[in-house]
């Protein structure tokens, strides 16, 4: 596959992460007022995952078969990723209680991002 080509296939994963992670954020903004931290938490990353899932068949991120992913394959990369930034979000909360939970979204956020970004590239570069 050249270069060029996994450069597309990492930057739409990428935009289809970005999608995910504002759909989370979105949601979060109006939820954390009525709710809990956690569970606000736990329902935007839901909505954002089911975005993400929903968005996966047009966002073409996966190789047609000709690398090892697949749409299971990603959807695998996103699920652990929301697990990952829902983990680390309780965590932080439930440490420092003082932290703002913007705070520990945002980190939560980036970490998981590049956890997914990592996978992702892991899965495309498997082939060679």
């Amino acid at each position: 596959m050249a270069e060029r080509e996994r450069s597309a296939l990492f930057w739409r994963f990428l935009a289809l992460s970005i999608v995910g992670v504002a759909a989370d954020l979105l949601l979060y903004l109006l939820l954390h007022t009525a709710l809990s931290p956690f569970i606000a938490r736990a329902l935007s990353l839901l909505a954002a995952l089911i975005a993400m899932r929903t968005l996966l068949p047009w966002s073409k991120v996966t190789t047609g078969g000709r690398l090892a992913v697949s749409d299971a394959g990603v959807a695998a990369i996103l699920t652990i990723a929301v697990l990952l930034n829902y983990g680390l979000f309780a965590s932080l909360i439930a440490i420092s209680p003082s932290l703002q939970p913007l705070a520990a979204m945002t980190f939560a956020s980036v970490t998981s991002l590049g956890f997914g970004c990592f996978g992702y590239l892991r899965f495309v570069l498997r082939g060679e």
